[in-house]
């Protein structure tokens, strides 16, 4: 039997502590967000910035009726208004209840080569956590930014959209917004668009009314 060093040992387990601590917090930041149509439900996911807004992606809430929002411990939230940014597929999301926790967002995009965990919902169901790297800086395969956007090699679904991306300090560097039909490629808007759309003044509102 080979012999273990306790001290490399003791220093793994801390490390994976802290690993599953900071993904914790990315877990309880995150919400479901259901989208009712004037025919039509979407479901994607968000993840929360401060007490009452979360993010998530343009396309999500897009021509929604009313917005439903699930946090991770079951709770139901109301809607105040939701508002979407211009540069890229993003949208900001105002709650009447504050939500359960928040995660931090990193102050700088993610290098080549980094892991990342995206936490969401997809297909609507349980929350779950997909981990990846990020594989490069490309534009946005669907025309739907203005800005270069994150390409991902992580398995993903649909309704995994809003997702959050995470470094391994559990701050988001990224927001997803699309997965290849075929393989794992997958695409995020980095941190640094999502800041400065958080920054930004006046967004569209995309509600509509049947």
């Amino acid at each position: 039997m080979g012999k273990v060093d306790p001290v490399a040992s003791a220093a793994g387990a801390v490390a994976a502590a802290d690993e599953a601590s900071a993904l914790r917090t990315a877990v309880r930041a995150s919400v479901r967000v259901r989208s009712v149509g004037c025919a039509s439900v979407r479901t994607g996911s968000g993840f929360a910035v401060d007490a009452h807004t979360l993010v998530t992606n343009a396309h999500v809430v897009d021509g929604a009726e009313q917005l439903q929002v699930d946090t991770w411990d079951g709770q139901q939230l109301a809607v105040t208004a939701s508002v979407t940014a211009t540069v890229a597929d993003l949208a900001v999301v105002r709650t009447v209840e504050a939500l359960p926790a928040t995660v931090p967002l990193a102050a700088v995009d993610p290098e080549r080569g980094e892991a990342v965990t995206v936490v969401g919902y997809p297909r609507g169901e349980a929350l779950a956590k997909a981990t990846g790297v990020v594989t490069g800086s490309v534009d946005d395969p669907l025309g739907t930014a203005a800005v270069r956007v994150l390409q991902l090699e992580a398995a993903v679904a649909p309704g995994s959209s809003g997702s959050a991306v995470v470094d391994d300090d559990g701050a988001v560097v990224g927001v997803l917004y699309a997965g290849a039909t075929t393989g794992q490629d997958a695409y995020a808007v980095p941190v640094g668009t999502l800041r400065a759309a958080l920054a930004a003044e006046g967004p569209a509102d995309r509600s509509v009314r049947c």
